[in-house]
């Protein structure tokens, strides 16, 4: 087991990210929504001529692949500082908080002029992101990043 923390953490956040995009595949596939998480992110940086270019999923993989991995090292911290009692609870937060503040807020002014969705495509984002964080949740407790700092009690 990798003994530093913000290797782990990147690596619980590649996996999370795995389960939320086959989710978000999933979902696709069965008509729920008519774009992939790849394409999103890339209205970040692309023009929307461009967004269903093999380009578009190259650069909103690598953008997606390296925040998540950020993320998942945020979590892991976060855990390791304030403990892992109600770890699903926190991951499901935690996923649910990502969606607000980055897909609510940050993303969503700009995907909307370039990728417009329904509401069903955005239901889709957010059962994504629900998986997302539970599946931080199930990945730091797989890979014992559960456990809090010691506390060193003083005589």
């Amino acid at each position: 087991m990798i003994k530093d923390k913000i290797l782990t953490g990147a690596l619980i956040g590649l996996l999370a990210d795995v389960l939320k995009l086959i989710t978000n595949y999933i979902l696709y596939s069965l008509g729920y929504t008519k774009v992939v998480f790849w394409q999103i992110v890339a209205t970040l940086f692309l023009h929307k001529d461009y967004l269903y270019d093999t380009s578009a999923y190259f650069i909103g993989g690598v953008a997606d692949i390296i925040f998540t991995s950020m993320l998942g090292v945020i979590f892991v911290h976060v855990i390791y500082l304030w403990g892992s009692k109600y770890l699903w609870i926190k991951g499901l937060a935690y996923g649910l908080v990502v969606w607000v503040s980055v897909f609510g807020l940050l993303i969503s002014r700009i995907a909307e002029e370039k990728l417009p969705q329904d509401p069903n495509g955005v239901v889709v984002t957010i059962i994504a992101h629900i998986v997302f964080g539970l599946s931080l949740a199930y990945f730091t407790r797989a890979f014992k990043q559960d456990r809090a700092i010691p506390v060193i009690k003083y005589k």
